[in-house]
C-alpha cells in the first residue's frame, strides 16, 4: 500500500498539467463564483476590516491583491482575503466532511496566483488540487470527529488544501511538498467553541495565511516532520482525537471529492438551515398566543456547533439554532438580512428564541430537522425538514449561484458585478485573471 505521503506528493506535482474533467472544472467555478459573491459580500465586515488594517500595518511586498484593492505578500493577502471568505458563514462546505474547504483553499491560490502571475486556469487546478487532499483528510467520518471533539475542521483540514494549492502555483518539487505537509500539520488547528465571534473567520485567514507560508519556506528549504500524515498515534488528527487516526490517499484523482460540495442559501451555519426551514413552513400559520415552548429536534452535532442559547450580535445568531427558528416562524428570510443588528434586536425574535428548547437524536441526519410548537391547552404543531435546501438531495444550481452572486456582490462591485460574473465563468480562458484584477482593482471596494 502507497503511504500517505507518496499518494499527496505525487497527485499535487502532477496537478499543474493534469486536465481537468469538465464536470470537475465546472464544479470549480461553481465554487469560485460562490467564494467571490460571499467574500464581496464580507467587505464592510468587522472581522475582514481588522485583518485588512493588520496587512497594512505589516506593509509586506507583493504583487497579490486583497478584495479591497491593497497590494502585498502572497501570505498577508491569503490572511485578508480568507477571513472575508467566511465573515457571513455563507461560504459553501463539503458536507460530508464538514469543511469550508473553498475559502481558505481558493484565498491561498489566488493570492500566490497573483504574486507570480498566474493564469486562471492554472489556479483551477491547484484549486482542485488542494480541495481533493483537504477534504480526503477528512473523509470517513474525519471532518464530524474533529468537529464533536471541539475542533473546527477548516481550521485543520483548511492548512493542507491551503498548502497544497500553494505548491501547485509554486512548483515546488516532491520533497519539497512534503515539507509544506509537515509544516501545514505543525501549524493547523481553530477551535469550535470560536464559533459566533470573529475568531471563527480569522481560523480560515490564518489557515489560508498558514498554507502559503507553509509551502513558500518549504521551497525555500525549511524541513519539517514529513511523517505526521502516514503517523496514526503521533500524527496531528490522531494527537487532535487522542487515538489511532489515519485517512487514506489512494483515490486521489479517481474519486472527486469535490462532488460532495455544497452550496448554502441561507447566511448561517448549516447546521440551522434545516430547523430553519422547519420553522418557516409553519410560518403561514403561527400564532404567538398560549405558545409555551419551542422543540427543535436536531443531529447531535447541530447543538454541538450551534448551541448558543441566545443571540446578542449578528455572528450570535448564526450560530443560535433557537435564533434561526424564530426566523422562520416569523417568516423572516435567512440571507443576509436576517443576521443584521436591528434584527438581532427585534423583540419578537427574543421571546420566541427564549422559547427553544434543543433535543438531539442520533437518527435525525444533519440536514434534517423537526420543529415542534407546544402550547399551554396541550396541543402541538409540527414543521419537519427531511432535506434542507442546498444540502446534497437539494443542490443550488447554477442560475441559484449566479443569483446569490449578483444580491451579493452588487453593493460593492455595482455594474461591474455581471463583468466579474462572465469572467469567472470563463476562468480558465486566456486573460482572466488579468480582467479579475482589473475589476476589482477599478471597484469601490477599497472602502
Amino acid at each position: 500500500m502507497t503511504s500517505n505521503l507518496a499518494s499527496i506528493t505525487r497527485f499535487v506535482s502532477e496537478a499543474a498539467d493534469r486536465p481537468l474533467p469538465a464536470a470537475i472544472s465546472d464544479l470549480a467555478k461553481q465554487c469560485l463564483v460562490d467564494w467571490f459573491a460571499v467574500s464581496l459580500a464580507a467587505l464592510p465586515d468587522e472581522a475582514p476590516t481588522l485583518a485588512r488594517k493588520q496587512a497594512q500595518r505589516c506593509a509586506t511586498n507583493g504583487r497579490a491583491m486583497t478584495l479591497y484593492g491593497d497590494f502585498g505578500a502572497a501570505s498577508t493577502v491569503a490572511l485578508v482575503n480568507g477571513t472575508l471568505s467566511h465573515s457571513l458563514d455563507f461560504d459553501d462546505m463539503h458536507f460530508a466532511t464538514a469543511c469550508h474547504a473553498s475559502g481558505p483553499t481558493l484565498a491561498a491560490a489566488l493570492a500566490v496566483a497573483m504574486d507570480r502571475g498566474s493564469a486562471g486556469l492554472e489556479v483551477l487546478r491547484a484549486f482542485v488540487a488542494g480541495y481533493e487532499v483537504g477534504a480526503t483528510m477528512g473523509a470517513g467520518g474525519i471532518g464530524p470527529r474533529l468537529a464533536a471533539a471541539g475542533w473546527h475542521p477548516t481550521g485543520v483540514l483548511g492548512h493542507f488544501s491551503s498548502a497544497c494549492a500553494s505548491a501547485v502555483l509554486l512548483q515546488l518539487s516532491a520533497g519539497e511538498i512534503a515539507n509544506a505537509l509537515g509544516l501545514a500539520a505543525t501549524q493547523a488547528g481553530g477551535l469550535q467553541a470560536s464559533g459566533g465571534t470573529m475568531a471563527k473567520p480569522f481560523h480560515v485567514g490564518k489557515a489560508a495565511m498558514n498554507g502559503v507560508l507553509a509551502a513558500e519556506l518549504a521551497g525555500l528549504g525549511l524541513t519539517s516532520n514529513t511523517g505526521l500524515i502516514d503517523d496514526a498515534e503521533d500524527g496531528l488528527l490522531g494527537r487532535l482525537l487522542q487515538g489511532p487516526v489515519l485517512p487514506r490517499f489512494d483515490d486521489l484523482g479517481c474519486i472527486w471529492q469535490i462532488e460532495g460540495n455544497t452550496f448554502k442559501p441561507y447566511a448561517a451555519c448549516q447546521l440551522t438551515h434545516a430547523p430553519y426551514e422547519a420553522a418557516r413552513s409553519m410560518a403561514t400559520e403561527f400564532r404567538k398566543s398560549g405558545l409555551r415552548e419551542i422543540r427543535i429536534i436536531v443531529n447531535p452535532l447541530a447543538r454541538k456547533v450551534a448551541g448558543r442559547e441566545q443571540a446578542s450580535v449578528p455572528l450570535e445568531g448564526k450560530f443560535c439554532i433557537g435564533y434561526c427558528v424564530a426566523l422562520g416562524l416569523l417568516d423572516y428570510e435567512a440571507d443576509l438580512t436576517g443576521f443584521t443588528e436591528s434584527r438581532i434586536q427585534d423583540t419578537r425574535l427574543k421571546e420566541l428564541t427564549s422559547l427553544a428548547r434543543v433535543e438531539t437524536r442520533d437518527s435525525v441526519e444533519r440536514w434534517s430537522a423537526t420543529v415542534e410548537l407546544v402550547y399551554s391547552d396541550g396541543s402541538v404543531r409540527r414543521g419537519e425538514c427531511q432535506a434542507v435546501r442546498g444540502s446534497p438531495a437539494r443542490p443550488l444550481s447554477w442560475s441559484d449561484l449566479n443569483q446569490k452572486f449578483l444580491n451579493a456582490a452588487a453593493p460593492a462591485l455595482q455594474h461591474r458585478a455581471t463583468d466579474l460574473l462572465d469572467v469567472l465563468h470563463a476562468f480558465d480562458e486566456p486573460g482572466s485573471m488579468v480582467e479579475l484584477q482589473h475589476i476589482i482593482g477599478a471597484s469601490d471596494c477599497q472602502g
